[in-house]
């Protein structure tokens, strides 16, 4: 074993307890369906479970990603954002949200927020080259003063800030999830951005079993919500073109063939006036 591995063994172990190995994670699910490699046994065990039953949730994830790309080259090319807040981080795969702002602006900074102490470990080793513009803290969407206070030491709140809650939405419930929007909308300036993405059973019901088959992950269970009850969480904001679509509908890349509609991840971007 090389002494890189061993070190970094050894900081798992040095957690506290905080990961719990024999018990799955959402992020390390969402890793293990987007094709990832940061996965544990046991994740992969309930990953594969869920994949019998919804086997759509592959494509779920690698949607998730997709637009997580082109949101932040739209918010930071488009709408010149140039700072970012990421509520609920991914385990590390490819396209990073601070790669993409800084290959379209150098000076973007990038702050990442999760409760999930393995997650921010994983995030801190392979983003630590970017010390000065990617901050990090340590906590998740249901404590959003927490994650506001820790970005500030990275970010200018008193400047626009586009917050990014990829995956973290859909496992609060709703009174966090209102909190949490109320808590972003009163906070940031005018001008900020808050896109989102969310599970939905639009088009295949099948999507409920999440809930039951997840119901032990951490944080979890993944709730669906009804397209009509994801526009009411964007209440005081002005949804950006094309509105609150599915993923694959939002601003697609170029492409010679008819991008698909029908799928149960839907997104969208407000902004604050």
């Amino acid at each position: 074993m090389s002494g890189m591995a061993f070190d970094w063994l050894a900081a798992e172990r040095d957690l506290n307890g905080a990961y719990d190995g024999d018990r799955a994670a959402m992020a390390r699910l969402w890793a293990f369906w987007g094709d990832g490699k940061d996965f544990n046994p046991v994740d992969r065990a309930l990953g594969e479970r869920v994949i019998a039953h919804f086997p759509q949730v592959e494509s779920l994830a690698l949607h998730r990603l997709a637009f997580r790309s082109r949101v932040v080259r739209a918010l930071v090319g488009e709408c010149g954002v140039d700072q970012l807040l990421v509520v609920g981080v991914d385990m590390p795969t490819h396209d990073e949200v601070h790669q993409v702002a800084q290959a379209v602006n150098p000076d973007a900074r990038v702050v990442y927020a999760d409760a999930d102490a393995l997650v921010m470990l994983h995030a801190r080793a392979m983003f630590r080259g970017r010390v000065g513009a990617c901050g990090f803290v340590q906590a998740g969407l249901d404590e959003p003063r927490t994650v506001l206070d820790g970005a500030a030491a990275t970010l200018d709140l008193r400047r626009p800030v586009a917050v990014l809650l990829i995956n973290s939405l859909d496992v609060l419930t709703d009174a966090q999830a209102v909190a949490a929007l109320a808590a972003f909308r009163a906070s940031l300036a005018a001008g900020s951005y808050i896109a989102l993405c969310h599970l939905v059973a639009e088009y295949d019901r099948g999507l409920a079993v999440l809930g039951s088959i997840c119901a032990d992950i951490n944080p979890g269970p993944p709730r669906v919500r009804t397209p009509e009850a994801l526009a009411a969480c964007c209440t005081g904001m002005v949804m950006i073109r094309p509105g609150l679509v599915s993923a694959p509908v939002w601003r697609p890349d170029p492409r010679p063939w008819p991008v698909t509609a029908d799928v149960d991840l839907w997104c969208g971007v407000g902004v604050l006036p």
